[in-house]
């Protein structure tokens, strides 16, 4: 079996250190002492520049080093990527390219030659055409999705997939196994699998931090000479057949009911959400605010704070979704609070607006920040951890 295992690994700019620092020494350490024990293992990530940006300011540098290392010796293929991990098709195509300009900038900076990224992962895989074009026009050459993107019902391994509407490659990830705990399912139905392309793509926090492998699967799985562990370029290299694939908006976490409603990114817009609503209000306020004043003196500043606040976070925290039914509903007002803080924040840093134009924007913070607690302590009515 060739197995193209894809991880994903990011943390928003907001995240606390006594968090962040815990989950590096939980998964990030993880995944490279994996590297350094099993030398045919062989990844393909999206470090996310957010990430970065944070292992440096806590001076987790040894971290950087290791994927750098890995990254210059071919063992992890590196992709390109959006900085602060926005949901694409909802902002404006100038901050598309901007965020993923930011990408490129860091991840040169830390990893130098070794970052000539092929492949880009969409944070979420929240697909849409017109982001699809900004990414082909930037020179990548493929992207990953979930097949809930295609209304294609038999994909297969062995196609090399390429959208008709934008030609860009695409590859496929397997959703069953990607929404396990890959490596026991991998080894448990090995029969199964051989002789075929496996395509698995989940957050990298799944290694160590939210799974804990007690039954030594990694080890099981890692020194199994019956696996062959490939890069995604690689991959797509191997492959002789191409077929063109049609793709619709949407995510890894589309449901097909959603998308037969036409909603095709529910956990971060959803029609039927407020605070959904308040959260882009603000955030195209913003938006409009910064590109009227972009002569102003702390206009870079400004722009710092609201490519921070376009961070996925605060939208998937409101969203109230329930990933299972024995998970706990996602809903964290702070948390909400925290990427609506970064929004205000970037139109108070400018100098030269107007008063009208600071109330404006200021009524709009207000507005979400009553809307926030008053579902809060209606609905949910629990003690917020400090």
């Amino acid at each position: 079996m060739n197995w193209i295992n894809f991880l994903h690994i990011y943390q928003p700019p907001t995240q606390t250190k006594d968090v962040f620092d815990n989950i590096v020494r939980e998964s990030y350490s993880l995944i490279l002492k994996l590297l350094k024990e099993y030398p045919r293992l062989v990844l393909t990530m999206n470090i996310s520049g957010s990430l970065l940006e944070l292992l440096e300011k806590h001076g987790h540098n040894e971290i950087i080093l290791g994927f750098a290392k890995y990254a210059s010796e071919g063992r992890i293929e590196l992709v390109g990527s959006a900085m602060y991990h926005p949901i694409l098709p909802l902002i404006q195509g100038a901050e598309v390219r901007k965020q993923i300009e930011l990408h490129n900038e860091i991840s040169k900076k830390f990893f130098g030659e070794a970052y000539n990224p092929k492949g880009f992962y969409i944070p979420e895989m929240a697909y849409s055409n017109n982001t699809a074009r900004i990414i082909k026009e930037l020179g990548f050459e493929w992207i990953i999705l979930d097949p809930i993107s295609t209304t294609t019902t038999n994909i297969l391994s062995t196609i090399k997939y390429e959208a008709d509407q934008v030609n860009l490659k695409v590859i496929f990830r397997n959703t069953e196994i990607s929404k396990t705990f890959p490596i026991e399912h991998v080894l448990e139905h090995s029969t199964v699998l051989a002789n075929e392309y496996l395509v698995t793509a989940h957050d990298g926090e799944l290694y160590g931090h939210w799974h804990k492998d007690d039954r030594g699967y990694y080890k099981k799985a890692f020194s199994n000479p019956d696996i062959t562990f490939i890069t995604a370029s690689d991959y797509l290299n191997k492959l002789d057949k191409t077929e063109k694939v049609t793709l619709r908006d949407s995510n890894w976490e589309s449901t097909p009911e959603e998308l037969s409603k036409h909603v095709s990114f529910a956990l971060w817009n959803n029609p039927k959400n407020s605070i959904h609503k308040k959260l882009w209000d603000l955030a195209h306020l913003a938006e409009k605010t910064l590109v009227e004043n972009s002569n102003d003196p702390y206009i870079g500043a400004a722009q710092d704070r609201l490519h921070r606040g376009l961070a996925s976070c605060a939208w998937w925290w409101a969203s109230e979704h329930q990933i299972g039914p024995f998970s706990p509903v996602c809903w964290n007002p702070k948390e909400i609070e925290e990427g609506g803080h970064e929004i205000i924040e970037a139109i108070r840093t400018l100098k030269n607006i107007s008063s009208n134009k600071r109330i404006e924007a200021e009524s709009a913070y207000t507005d979400l920040h009553e809307l926030i607690w008053e579902n809060h302590w209606l609905k949910h009515n629990t003690k917020v951890d400090e």
